[in-house]
């Protein structure tokens, strides 16, 4: 009777079309936005992306995030926690695709800018005294326009 059960709750969670174990991923933050601003340098071939995580913790517990994974890409990046609020911030530098006489007289190597897949974005974190690892997922990041001056002027 009691694998009856189970088998009936497992259906009735995957038929939700969120897998089994993503009832575990949000239990201590939720994602409040993910954005990324696209970045050019003031040399030729350099540009990135700039992403901005920022999480809701659902309790007053410390939570250290682990790796972030943004668009197919593991970002090294930066944590900022402040009433109750999370920011993680991560850039991803891009190599120039475009042709550049000038960049391809500095580079003697040809490297490849790394792919973007606009679906692979997730968030593990650990909350302190544990360490068990938590996933959760990103949906996709919004592409924010910059505002303001990029580059500073000299004065």
């Amino acid at each position: 009777m009691n694998n009856q059960l189970l088998l009936i709750l497992f259906w009735i969670l995957a038929s939700c079309g969120r897998p089994v174990s993503s009832v575990y991923q949000e239990k201590n933050i939720s994602v409040i936005s993910a954005e990324k601003t696209e970045w050019v340098g003031g040399r030729a071939g350099v540009r990135g992306i700039m992403y901005t995580v920022k999480l809701k913790k659902k309790n007053n517990q410390v939570i250290a995030v682990k790796t972030l994974h943004a668009e197919g890409n593991t970002i090294s990046f930066v944590q900022s926690n402040s009433e109750g609020i999370i920011v993680i911030r991560g850039n991803l530098q891009l190599n120039n695709t475009e042709d550049n006489a000038f960049a391809d007289k500095i580079t003697t190597e040809k490297s490849t800018s790394p792919t973007l897949n606009p679906k692979d974005n997730w968030i593990e974190y650990i909350v302190k005294d544990s360490k068990k690892l938590y996933k959760i997922n990103i949906s996709k990041f919004i592409l924010i326009e910059p505002v303001g001056e990029l580059i500073p002027k000299r004065q």
